[in-house]
């Protein structure tokens, strides 16, 4: 172990910290990897230590000296491992999982909030799926529970641990109440990880149990501008318009600058036949987020449906400049509206481009 230390002691001082080679930080990494699979836990935390001032490796670094932290059952410095991996890169969906693991038993609150964030990155792991379950669970949100065992078996029919929970909740006699009474903290906490679990099930289609998620969220917290906003778009989507309306009104209230609740609501008012309202609400979206190109390809869209091709061209272009990774419908739109003006080379280059898209979607 000591001759290990002085040679990478060696490397090291051959090196400026954030300037050294690609291919020497990843056989350090290399190395660390093999060394924690060994058993070698000091070793690779000596030799990942010397990487900890390299920017391109903050990240992984931070990742694998959590693992090497909570192994060693030092689980506050693998806490904070796992959080400042997850301050270099907020999408690392292994870091928050790992995060509430060893928030599990003594915060259940704070664990369902990483593993809602997990499963929100990464919905395919049956492990995480019971791990979420077991902290709502705890905080008395049994119908959340079961809704992630069944998940958890759907996606691993023989894991055991989530066959075993799920016979445990259905044999209870007892009835559990949602927890009560915590801080302010937690209780936003709590809401953001409800939250995060119905804008899951939302993006996956199950927009029924995504809005009794966002109704739990709202008895708990009224004014969640995030919640309001996404239960008036589904609101809309059943056909419920006067609601919708009503519950985006409440998001804007909230949160004036909340560009998704100004779109959701414009969205609302086309619906509705309201279009004047709809092209004020899309405008405002524009003031408030100039470099949104949600916002420019929204109104772009809307304006090419309601019959304002013309209108509409310059929002599609503004909206490409900003962002052309644009899906299917939104080329299909602009075609459209070129061949609307009469601009038919354009708009077949457009309708083309939509239609490979849709075929790699």
């Amino acid at each position: 172990m000591q001759s290990n230390c002085i040679r990478v002691n060696d490397m090291t001082q051959q090196n400026i910290p954030g300037a050294r080679h690609p291919d020497y930080i990843r056989a350090i990494l290399d190395r660390a990897v093999k060394m924690i699979a060994e058993g070698r836990l000091e070793s690779a935390e000596v030799l990942l230590a010397t990487l900890s001032e390299e920017p391109s490796a903050r990240e992984v670094t931070a990742h694998l000296r959590g693992v090497i932290a909570a192994r060693l059952m030092e689980k506050s410095a693998a806490q904070l491992f796992f959080k400042a991996a997850l301050e270099a890169n907020p999408r690392n969906a292994e870091a928050h999982a790992q995060l509430g693991l060893l928030l599990l038993d003594e915060r259940p609150v704070a664990a369902a909030a990483a593993f809602a964030a997990a499963l929100a990155l990464d919905a395919r792991n049956p492990d995480w799926h019971v791990a979420l379950a077991v902290a709502f669970h705890r905080l008395g949100f049994v119908d959340r529970a079961k809704d992630n065992i069944a998940d958890a078996l759907v996606l691993s029919p023989d894991h055991a641990e989530a066959s075993t929970r799920a016979a445990a909740i259905e044999a209870e006699t007892e009835e559990r109440r949602e927890i009560e009474d915590l801080s302010p903290e937690d209780e936003a906490i709590l809401c953001d990880a409800l939250f995060a679990e119905g804008t899951r099930r939302q993006r996956d289609g199950d927009l029924a149990r995504a809005a009794v998620i966002f109704e739990c969220v709202l008895k708990r917290a009224p004014t969640h501008a995030f919640a309001l906003c996404n239960l008036g778009a589904l609101r809309r989507v059943s056909g419920d318009l006067r609601r919708s309306v009503e519950l985006l009104e409440q998001a804007i209230a909230a949160d004036p600058k909340l560009v998704p609740a100004r779109l959701a609501l414009a969205e609302t008012y086309v619906a509705a036949g309201r279009e004047q309202e709809a092209r004020a609400q899309f405008e405002i979206a524009i003031e408030v987020g100039p470099r949104n190109a949600d916002a420019r390809a929204a109104y772009a869209m809307a304006l090419q449906r309601t019959g304002a091709p013309k209108e509409s061209i310059p929002h599609f272009h503004h909206a490409i400049l900003l962002d052309q990774n644009r899906p299917a419908e939104f080329y299909a739109a602009l075609g459209t509206a070129l061949e609307a003006m009469g601009m038919r080379d354009r708009a077949e280059i457009a309708l083309r481009h939509a239609a490979a898209l849709a075929k790699t979607s």
